[in-house]
């Protein structure tokens, strides 16, 4: 019965997490499952060298060792930040999400180069790409041995509290205290990230890491084709307005001038990065996340974009560009692939406008088009609305290193982790090896934001390579992206989004809710089944409403309100308010 349970509890409630793989197990004596550790007379000499950062934060040899008597097979750690961190050599089995640029991450230079920093091996265990999360909550719920550690997998606070709850997740905060040599500075630099991983019951089942993108925070973005603009005479629109005015002149006045009318005014996808319609568009009326769609009152309330007078002004908005051929019916249908080909079409182009977080996912980088894109800032509304849906939050990473109940060494695995939090692991993991994969650029050089930069790309980001974990690691982001070398080609992608960044940022809209909120068990069910069919109501309707197939006016507008509140917005609204309210409240402007 308890298994059942726990296997209701975890299907039913944790939301699908990333695509991955990874595992490690301690060594196994051939022909059998029994865990050993390999005995050796001394710790393994330090025989690796950081590669950048602030020397006193460099791998130091470890001085002493002390053994925790709550684990008698455990042998002795290292007391401080020395390394190896562990003086017998130890196995650990990971679970990781698959990378689809790493080849191969048991051969990888970034697992050779910890293990013969730390003392650590690492059975790396991926998930695969399709159906990672249904594996993990089967994995949990079947009763089997676990394995050692979940690493990348971007658990939430619902399945952290669940599985925290059954005792199949330690809690860490023990560990951050003791251990947490690294983490403990991260915490410093932002305390905000304490409240961010902080479970109803108030302790810490899962460590966030913390990213340092700021352009990803606002990135709901928009583009016109310049082309177009050229033949019309016409400028980057700047209001609702003028935005349908530059769309009419598309559909009417043939910018592509092949005497044809085969130009394609706007359109958008169900898939890739920030490509839905509504996404940029819906924020010239209220706020509209791709989500759930909840924000906050200046006085901290809880409430909902949908059920706002202006929520219907933006989907009557879109309603106009459909009926008037300016908006491709098929935007609510299409994915990115076919979107990217309508792009790229050989001969003349045909798309005039489309939402999307950067031009890379719906161009060819190696083409040209990319370069014929321009980013249109926050739209003016009808009502004077101008802002930027800013995610707030987004530099909380979830769920990024857990600790099961089957680990028979939590202290090696958590210094272990600790020192993902450094800048060497950062600069190993997110750029490669020093002088091979990235360089420190001479004194002098401008990065992408104006300001000194602070590397040189060799391997390129997203090429096939077995030398780092990328995305799927826990890791504190010491410096961005766009902090590195200005590129000779002006429309590079990380010059062409700070450049947007810098656009967007004055227009925040400041009032988000956090992703990862502390909710009990029966509030995270309560939650995820409100939610849920909320949000697909909300999101059936407006498509229904935009492509014409509905009516809308006062009547459908009022049974459409009527049939949120009877499906549980209210209920939804003061779960969430409860749960922000725990951790939250009094913490943020």
């Amino acid at each position: 019965m308890k298994k059942l349970l726990i296997l209701l509890l975890i299907l039913a409630f944790t939301a699908p997490l990333f695509a991955a793989g990874g595992g490690g197990q301690q060594a196994q004596t051939a022909g059998t499952g029994n865990r050993v550790v390999t005995p050796v007379a001394n710790p393994r000499p330090l025989t690796v060298t950081p590669q950048y950062g602030d020397r006193a934060f460099w791998p130091q040899p470890a001085t002493s060792y002390s053994t925790n008597p709550a684990y008698p097979q455990q042998p002795g750690v290292s007391n401080t930040n020395g390394f190896p961190i562990t003086q017998q050599p130890v196995n650990l089995r990971i679970v990781t999400p698959t990378s689809t640029a790493v080849l191969d991450i048991q051969n990888n230079d970034l697992t050779h180069y910890l293990e013969a920093l730390t003392g650590v091996r690492v059975i790396w265990d991926r998930l695969p790409v399709d159906g990672a999360g249904e594996r993990l909550n089967l994995m949990f719920a079947a009763g089997d041995q676990l394995p050692d550690v979940l690493y990348g997998t971007g658990i939430n606070s619902v399945f952290q509290i669940t599985a925290g709850a059954a005792g199949q997740l330690i809690p860490l905060q023990g560990l951050i205290e003791e251990h947490g040599y690294h983490y403990k500075m991260l915490i410093d630099f932002d305390p905000n990230i304490v409240p961010a991983m902080t479970a109803f019951d108030g302790n810490i089942y899962a460590l966030s890491d913390r990213a340092n993108q700021t352009a990803n925070q606002v990135n709901f973005r928009f583009w016109v084709f310049q082309p177009f603009l050229d033949a019309l005479n016409m400028q980057i629109p700047t209001t609702t307005e003028e935005l349908y005015r530059y769309l009419v002149a598309v559909r009417d006045r043939d910018p592509n001038r092949n005497g044809r009318p085969d130009e394609i005014p706007l359109v958008g996808s169900t898939t890739g990065w920030q490509m839905r319609i509504d996404g940029f568009l819906m924020n010239a009326f209220t706020f509209n996340d791709h989500g759930h769609r909840l924000m906050r009152r200046p006085d901290g309330t809880i409430t909902s974009a949908v059920i706002t007078p202006e929520w219907r002004q933006g989907i009557e908005y879109m309603r106009r560009l459909n009926a008037e051929n300016l908006l491709l019916s098929e935007s609510f249908t299409l994915v990115q692939a076919e979107v990217r080909s309508m792009v790229e079409v050989d001969g003349d182009p045909i798309v005039a406008s489309l939402p999307a977080g950067g031009h890379h996912v719906f161009t060819d980088p190696n083409g040209v088009r990319y370069t014929q894109f321009r980013v249109v800032p926050p739209l003016i509304g009808p009502n004077g609305v101008q802002q930027a849906r800013y995610d707030e939050f987004a530099n909380f990473r979830a769920g990024r290193f857990a600790i099961t109940k089957d680990c028979l060494y939590p202290e090696v695995a958590f210094k272990w982790v600790d020192y993902h939090f450094s800048e060497d692991f950062f600069t190993r993991n997110r750029y490669g090896v020093l002088g091979r994969d990235w360089l420190i650029p001479p004194a002098g050089t401008i990065a992408v934001t104006g300001g000194p930069a602070m590397y040189e790309e060799i391997l390129r980001w997203g090429a096939q390579h077995s030398v780092k974990y990328d995305d799927p690691a826990a890791q504190w982001d010491r410096f961005a992206s766009y902090q590195r070398a200005v590129s000779p080609d002006p429309f590079e992608l990380e010059a062409v989004l700070w450049n947007a960044r810098v656009m967007y940022w004055p227009y925040r809209f400041m009032y988000s809710v956090p992703g990862q909120l502390p909710y009990s068990v029966e509030e995270a069910r309560t939650f995820n089944e409100l939610a849920t069919d909320i949000t697909n109501y909300v999101n059936m309707t407006m498509a229904a409403w935009v492509v014409g197939n509905q009516p809308l006016n006062d009547s459908t507008w009022n049974a459409y309100l009527q049939n949120i509140e009877r499906m549980g917005m209210p209920t939804l609204l003061q779960t969430v308010q409860n749960a922000f309210d725990r951790n939250w409240r009094g913490l943020l402007h």
